[in-house]
């Protein structure tokens, strides 16, 4: 098939300027500060500090980031990494479409630079618009060229593909398809290449090296033999698996099936339709080209294969944010095949205008079928979500606090503003004590935490971490109260958590909560935008629900008022919160506010259809009288794995409906499935003493008096068969 050259002055000319409005566009959505972006505040703050960074160690990113902050003083330290990747995936962008400009240039160069996966991480202070450039570099130096410069690139590839795997591993799964688009080559051939591929990945001697320096960042202290595998392999974070808990079975084909349909998902959504379509017709029609060939081979491997090995359940809202940075490299690969696709179309014209109209259209389809998804990054320009969080939490700590295992958001957000901009150094953040290297770390930098003696366990460490700087009257903080270990309990306190040896008394839980009111007006944040991306509104539901659960404290010390008001501060900041809008449905419920907490309730089940918060909408129809309403909302709450009050409840409305047989019937299953369930025997009591069977009646009632241990309920079973006796 004959390809058609597209390359001239102007068409370059067209290029550089494209390159020029992308560069501009791109700073322009520019995060303004350390993103919220999974490991960015780790990137940052170790490219910064010239540390060694979270496995597999990035070595290739964190040395070009350092060189680059050295000759780039503009900005905040984030700020600057950011345009470090926006130059990088402008490169990209640039490289992929003069590669293939005997193809097409203009629409790999739309198609890639559009892709919401690739728009969005050439934003933030990570590597993957790094690993865009690589591989489009890749891809330029692999395309068939004969003689020695053929031979002189095959050896510049591997060395570049020894960097780029330096700089993100998952540049291996596009090694078969940009080796496919060379002819084929002997083993002895590629012998040279893979020398130079091996000197390039000597690259990560830097992290033995760099580790042994003892940097104030040094994840993993790479300095073994052990710890240096450990770290390139991930061990001690989570391995290559996404979801290791989930199995694959490529012998599953309904599994096969649905994970298939959610790569054609992510695609059209990256592609938008017309690129995907484009490189669809780009495959076929160049089925026997071998740099097509190549292209479609790496885009299969590192996309829709690797989303299978992936394995994430397209149901959750985590789902498309784990996978996005792998979506990069093979859009990449899409966006070439859609550029042979539309040079496939433009063959059938003449040069001339028709051509021009007919190249023209194809670019603007492909601006207009990703341009929803692509919008969503005109918020970032504004997004100062974890900055906010980082001021936030550092605000809400007293002097010299142990901030115990903190999130990676968390702990990445604190470092970045400790090592960039030297906010609350006295802070000491306990991270990854649970590892060999975490607890000698920490007893390195910080021997008075623990104790002189050897500690043997995970457990013993951490008790022995708590027990001791809580006996020291040194604070210690959480940021999630759930993390607060066993025995021990967590008050909300501003932004974080302060731990507590024991739950507080009525007394304590007062003082505690009236300090922490008078810490909230410091804590200052701006509201996430409503279609804030996942991690965006991930940072900043931290204050909100902070709030709810200092809310909960309120309610349960009987400060009614104040709860009411804390739950509508957290609603005010972030609406999308259905903790927040249950508990405030409780409060009114509480009140007897019917109207009040059938309002709220409705809205949880909108943002977040619990079985229990279900049953609770079920259970304020049912005390308002709207019989059928409560009867639908129950049943779903049973039919989701509600609790057992939900099968009770449904028995009260059959009950207030007349249906006295259903009801009865309804609460002698509940009793055979839960023995225990003292309320199923009180409520047939009930039942068998309207359908005139006294027996069952007394019966019932006399295991409800065996069930119950307080005094007074038993007093009044007493007299309740008394009452039947006399019958």
């Amino acid at each position: 098939m004959s390809t058609p050259t597209i390359s001239s002055d102007r068409s370059l000319k067209a290029l550089g300027l494209a390159a020029l409005g992308l560069f501009a566009l791109y700073l322009f959505t520019a995060y303004p500060t350390v993103s919220p972006y999974r490991d960015s505040g780790d990137m940052a703050a170790s490219a910064l500090t010239l540390g060694v960074a979270h496995p597999p160690g990035y070595p290739l990113y964190l040395l070009l980031a350092h060189a680059w902050l050295c000759v780039f003083p503009l900005g905040n330290v984030a700020f600057r990494l950011h345009v470090l990747s926006i130059l990088a995936g402008v490169g990209a962008c640039l490289v992929l479409a003069e590669s293939l400009k005997r193809y097409s240039k203009g629409i790999p160069f739309i198609v890639l630079a559009l892709a919401p996966c690739f728009w969005h991480l050439s934003l933030v202070s990570e590597m993957y618009s790094l690993n865009a450039l690589v591989a489009a570099v890749l891809i330029w130096l692999l395309l068939p060229t004969e003689g020695a410069q053929g031979r002189r690139r095959l050896c510049a590839a591997g060395m570049l593909l020894g960097l780029g795997l330096g700089n993100h591993q998952t540049l291996a799964a596009a090694v078969p398809g940009l080796l496919w688009m060379r002819r084929p080559l002997s083993p002895r051939r590629l012998l040279l290449p893979a020398a130079f591929a091996l000197l390039g990945f000597a690259l990560y001697a830097y992290l033995p090296l760099r580790s042994s320096a003892d940097p104030v960042l040094d994840w993993g202290e790479p300095e073994t033999v052990r710890n240096f595998l450990r770290m390139i392999t991930r061990a001690d974070y989570g391995g290559v698996r996404l979801h290791p808990e989930r199995a694959v079975t490529f012998t599953d084909v309904r599994q096969l099936a649905a994970s298939a349909a959610y790569a054609v998902r992510l695609f059209s959504r990256e592609l938008g339709w017309a690129g995907m379509l484009l490189a669809l017709f780009g495959a076929w029609r160049f089925r026997r080209d071998r740099a097509a060939q190549g292209c479609a081979l790496a885009s299969l491997v590192s996309g829709p294969l690797f989303v299978m090995w992936a394995n994430l359940d397209p149901d959750l809202p985590e789902s498309y944010p784990i996978l996005e940075p792998h979506l990069v490299l093979p859009v990449l690969f899409a966006a070439a095949l859609a550029g042979f696709g539309a040079s496939s179309l433009l063959e059938f014209f003449p040069l001339g205008r028709a051509r021009t109209a007919l190249g023209a259209a194809l670019l603007l389809l492909c601006c207009a079928s990703q341009a929803g998804p692509a919008a969503a990054r005109f918020r970032t320009r504004d997004d100062f979500s974890a900055w906010d969080y980082g001021k936030a939490l550092l605000a809400s700590l007293p002097r010299g606090a142990l901030l115990l295992d903190p999130d990676d958001p968390t702990a990445f957000t604190v470092s970045y503003m400790a090592n960039a901009h030297g906010r609350r150094t006295d802070v000491v953040p306990v991270l990854y004590f649970r590892t060999r290297w975490g607890y000698e770390q920490l007893r390195r930098r910080h021997p008075e935490l623990l104790p002189a003696w050897e500690l043997n366990s995970g457990q013993e460490l951490l008790a022995s971490l708590v027990s001791r700087s809580l006996e020291s009257g040194r604070p210690v903080y959480l940021d999630l109260p759930q993390k607060a270990p066993f025995g021990h309990a967590s008050f909300p306190m501003g932004a974080a958590y302060k731990m507590l040896p024991a739950p507080p008394s009525p007394a304590e839980a007062r003082a505690l909560l009236e300090a922490s009111v008078r810490l909230s007006p410091v804590i200052w944040l701006r509201p996430p935008a409503p279609a804030a991306d996942f991690f965006t509104h991930h940072a900043a539901a931290y204050w909100p629900s902070a709030l709810n659960n200092l809310g909960i404290q309120a309610q349960a010390a009987g400060m009614t008022g104040l709860a009411v008001d804390l739950y509508r501060r957290s609603l005010s900041f972030m609406p999308d919160l259905a903790e927040a809008w249950n508990n405030l449905g409780n409060t009114l419920l509480g009140a007897d506010d019917l109207a009040g907490a059938q309002g709220c309730y409705r809205e949880s089940v909108r943002l977040k259809p619990s079985p229990q918060v279900v049953y609770n909408l079920g259970r304020v129809y049912l005390l308002a009288g709207r019989f059928d309403e409560a009867e639908e909302q129950l049943r779903r709450s049973i039919r989701d794995g509600g609790p057992p009050d939900a099968r009770n409840d449904l028995g009260l409305v059959f009950l207030r409906k007349g249906q006295v047989q259903e009801a009865a019937a309804n609460w002698l299953a509940l009793a055979r499935d839960l023995p225990g369930y003292a309320l199923a025997y009180f409520n047939l009591g009930i039942a068998y003493e309207r359908l005139g069977d006294k027996r069952r009646a007394i019966l019932a009632v006399q295991t409800y008096e065996e069930l119950v241990a307080d005094p007074a309920e038993k007093r009044a079973a007493r007299d309740w068969l008394e009452r039947l006796e006399k019958l």
